[in-house]
This record gives C-alpha cells, structure tokens and sequence, in this order.
C-alpha cells in the first residue's frame, strides 16, 4: 500500500533522519511502531550513522498520540500485545548507543509525546504544544512516559500534567525542562539536524560511553552511578580517539 502509515528514515551522512509519516496527525500504528522497532535496531548495528534524529512529515503535528481508529478495533488482549510492541520500541530507542534528538513541530501529546521523552533531547518549534490527554479517556499514558516524565520535571509537576491533561506550550515545556531548545516555528528539524552533525564529530567512543554511563546510571541504585562512571572512563582510556587527543594536547595543537 503506497499511502501506508509509516516510519521513513533518510541517510544525511553519519546522521540519520527518521520521520513519522501518518497524516494529518502522524498518530502511531502497530505497523509504525514495528517500523521504529527495526530501524533502531539497524541503526545500533550500523557503524557508519553516529547520531539519529527523530522528526515527522506535514508540520502540523509531531504525533497526536495512538491511532484510534486501530485501538478501538483490539480486545483487551490485543491491547495488552501491543503496548508490549510499543514497550520495546521505545525502549529500543532510549538505549540506543547513538544520541538521539527528537525535532517537534505542531502538536506532541498522549504516546507522541511519550515518543519525544524517550529521545535523548528535544528541541521544539515555538509552536508545539505538549500533552498527556488519556485521563480524558479513562486512561493513562502506557508507553513510558509514568517513568520518564517524572526524572525530567518532577514528581509532582507530571502528576499535575497527567491528572489534568493540560496542555503546555513550548516555551513552558522548556521552563520545566521537557524541551532542551525551542526555536522559531518551522527550523525544529534543521536546528537537530545541525546539532546532530555537531555531535557526530566527536570522538565517537566517549559519545557512547556518556551516553551507556548516563542511561544504565539512570537503572541503578546511586552508588552504582558512580562505579558505571569509573568503569566507562577507564576504558576509554585504551582507545585510540583518547591517545590521539592527548598527542594532540601534548603538541599544544587546536
């Protein structure tokens, strides 16, 4: 089917772009979720993308959340398999070994914006608008955002936003620290795309260790933080991107 919801990625060098495409509201299907599930999954394997941007097609919105028309049609274990689907790829996503920077335009509620919290950052048009409507529903956000929200803004902020439903603008979400940049309307995706190109020439094995550090740190008791921290710096010492840059400051070179 030519005009199927999917997920499209694009090539720009060593940044990969993945987009949304299900309009008008880019809201997610099983099929879109599997798609996001198996790009990820190549792209931990593909040495030559170092950085992955996530984005959706039409401007109007990033994703208004699930698909409702597919949702309604599952029985409650129907329901049940596919939140597992959107579990993993999500989780997928949020232990990638590459940074990930999500490029929000529009509107960013229920599972989309769960979508962007599983992205290392966020950077958002003046013109998003961020939202966690399911309580409206007699539901709950089910795809991670219960644990992510709260380590981002604060136990009782996300209760507030998940209780009432309430909508937060950009400049907001950003003031809560949701979004890490809001720019003009229209330049989200340029904006990542530049940041991403930025990242991808650092030194590619200290990417990935504070990457690996900071999100297995995030799964641990405090304590361990600290070892992971250790563990990961010490290797990194072995490498050869680290004996190149001390060469470097040794010569006193830029």
């Amino acid at each position: 089917m030519p005009n199927a919801a999917r997920v499209a990625m694009v090539r720009e060098g060593p940044v990969a772009v993945l987009a949304l495409d299900h309009p008008p509201g880019n809201r997610l299907t099983q099929s879109m979720l599997q798609d996001l599930f198996s790009l990820v999954n190549g792209l931990e394997k593909d040495a030559d993308i170092l950085v992955v941007v996530v984005t959706a097609k039409g401007g109007r919105a990033f994703c208004e959340g699930l698909d409702e028309v597919e949702w309604a049609a599952f029985s409650p274990k129907e329901a049940q398999s596919a939140l597992q689907r959107g579990f993993e790829a999500l989780w997928a996503l949020e232990h990638l070994t590459k940074p990930t920077i999500a490029a929000i335009e529009g509107s960013c509620r229920g599972a989309g914006a769960e979508l962007a919290l599983a992205c290392d950052l966020r950077f958002a048009s003046d013109s998003a608008v961020f939202g966690f409507p399911q309580i409206d529903r007699a539901w709950m956000p089910s795809h991670g955002g219960i644990a992510r929200l709260p380590r981002m803004i604060g136990r009782a902020k996300a209760l507030e936003l998940f209780l009432t439903g309430t909508d937060v603008a950009a400049r907001e979400a950003a003031t809560l620290r949701f979004v890490e940049r809001v720019v003009p309307p229209g330049q989200a995706l340029e904006v990542a795309k530049a940041t991403a190109e930025r990242l991808a020439r650092k030194p590619r094995s200290a990417v990935h260790a504070v990457k690996r550090a900071l999100t297995e740190a995030e799964e641990k008791p405090y304590r361990n933080r600290f070892l992971l921290e250790s563990q990961y710096s010490v290797q990194l010492l072995w490498t050869d991107a680290y004996r190149e840059a001390q060469e470097k400051l040794r010569r006193k070179e830029p």
